[in-house]
């Protein structure tokens, strides 16, 4: 006989900052540093498959009602829908993959506390002679002018 799946659920909740956390803000990754995206929800570790989660926006105007739909559609997708047997682990994974980068709402995982080290994913920018020596590709026209000028 299979073993019933437990029910998990996200629901409004205090978290602490200073302890274990995920952190999401909404901002554009290929624009602009971690630092100018909007604080939008902590998340605390769940007790008895239930995550709570605490609300930094208020729907006050249709641009944060838009981005409080955004991020109440990743956590149901994240935490309830994707079925991860543990969906603690698979949200502190999430934080760290290039799927967090190309979405709006970016995932922080934040395992001591708001004030100690931050495990997320970034983009990095790179020049056409870093890329080539980081990659190995072969320097063009246009970028081995670039490589004259670093």
């Amino acid at each position: 006989m299979r073993e019933a799946q437990p029910q998990w659920r996200w629901e409004d909740g205090a978290v602490d900052e200073r302890t274990e956390h995920i952190e999401l803000r909404h901002g554009d990754a290929a624009t602009t540093p971690y630092e100018n995206w909007l604080p939008i929800a902590r998340i605390g570790e769940p007790r008895h498959c239930v995550f709570p989660v605490q609300w930094l926006v208020t729907p006050d105007s249709a641009e944060s009602q838009a981005v409080l739909a955004d991020a109440r559609r990743e956590l149901d997708f994240y935490l309830v829908e994707k079925g991860e047997r543990d969906p603690w682990v698979y949200a502190q994974y999430h934080c760290n993959t290039g799927a967090n980068m190309y979405s709006r709402v970016h995932w922080s995982y934040f395992p001591s506390g708001r004030d100690a080290e931050r495990v997320s994913s970034m983009v990095i920018q790179l020049s056409a002679h870093e890329a080539a020596e980081v990659f190995g590709e072969p320097l063009t026209k246009h970028n081995s002018e670039d490589r004259t000028r670093d």
